[in-house]
């Protein structure tokens, strides 16, 4: 027994030092959830540029074709961390998900569309008529229905044939292709591939950006923001930092480096021209205002999805 107790404290030392091995390699890793899309491009960008690699972190980001199957996989815990639209964050979060509000990442950038031919020149004309949204509880969705349609005097549930969950770059070819809809309302980058591919065909109705400006004047409302998983935060906020710092430094580069619309343009897959166009109607921020979040997300609470705003304390990262 003697001879074996030497054996069995060092099988006991190897197996201590290869889980605390395997516990420092996945606190040393953050899964990052985006969708590909001029506001929430800042992960992309900061992959392409090289910056997760300069932290010696494990930074992994994953391409999600849109915000529900993000929020599913994040809900799941198969997230750390995730941009994501600013309502959607709200209704999960309502829903008991732990998650906060780490930081901004872009304002803006909301179109609503029609055909030039259409005889519909103000929002108020679309009583009646068919318009393409995305899903059902979106900033999108909850814009239009509770901002939009109602300063026009119309009533989403009886003046509009609402059309949702149509994805983006299929409302353009139902526009002005088969002309199922006679509007449609969407987001950058598609507002700008749309106006790049039909010319003076197509015709901007409300642009949000603009409409919707904040009330200093500077940037616009929050569409996108970061979130990060409540465990997360509370076991690894030291890697929570070193991602939003990089956050930041990206951030950064694209609001005053002059090579980022070719940076954003090669990762897109878009012409340097139509991403150009979109950043008039988009601002990127690291920083989240409180209070015009709050103003967005009272679309939210209007229309139901929320039954009531969420405290600044609990759902904000203080």
């Amino acid at each position: 027994m003697k001879r074996k107790a030497p054996f069995i404290a060092a099988l006991c030392g190897a197996l201590m030092m290869t889980a605390m091995g395997a516990w420092a390699e996945e606190t040393e890793s953050i899964r990052v959830g985006s969708i590909l899309a001029i506001g929430t491009a800042a992960p992309f960008v900061a992959q392409e540029l090289g910056y997760y690699e300069e932290t010696g972190l494990d930074i992994s980001v994953a391409e999600f074709a849109d915000g529900a199957a993000l929020m599913e996989a994040f809900a799941a815990g198969e997230l750390d961390v995730a941009l994501v639209g600013i309502a959607p964050a709200a209704t999960w979060f309502g829903k008991g998900l732990e998650l906060k509000v780490v930081a901004g990442t872009n304002g803006g950038g909301h179109v609503l569309m029609t055909r030039a031919d259409s005889g519909i020149e103000s929002v108020a004309d679309l009583k009646n008529k068919m318009v393409a949204e995305p899903g059902i509880a979106t900033v999108t969705d909850a814009m239009l229905r509770a901002q939009i349609l109602p300063d026009a005097g119309l009533n989403p549930d009886r003046d509009v044939i609402l059309i949702p969950g149509m994805k983006p770059a299929d409302m353009a070819a139902a526009l002005m292709g088969t002309k199922e809809v006679d509007a449609m309302i969407t987001w950058e980058p598609y507002a700008s591939v749309a106006m790049a591919d039909y010319g003076d065909e197509i015709k901007v109705l409300y642009d949000a950006g603009p409409e919707l400006r904040k009330e200093d004047g500077e940037g616009f409302y929050p569409g996108n923001v970061v979130i990060a998983s409540g465990d997360f935060i509370e076991n690894h906020r030291e890697l929570l930092d070193a991602f939003l710092e990089v956050h930041t430094r990206t951030t950064n580069y694209l609001n005053e480096d002059e090579t980022a619309n070719e940076t954003l343009a090669s990762i897109l897959k878009l012409e340097v021209s139509v991403v150009e166009n979109a950043r008039t109607r988009t601002d990127f921020h690291s920083e989240i205002d409180t209070k015009t979040a709050l103003e967005v997300l009272q679309w939210s609470a209007d229309l139901g999805y929320l039954d009531e705003l969420p405290e600044v304390e609990t759902f904000f990262l203080q």
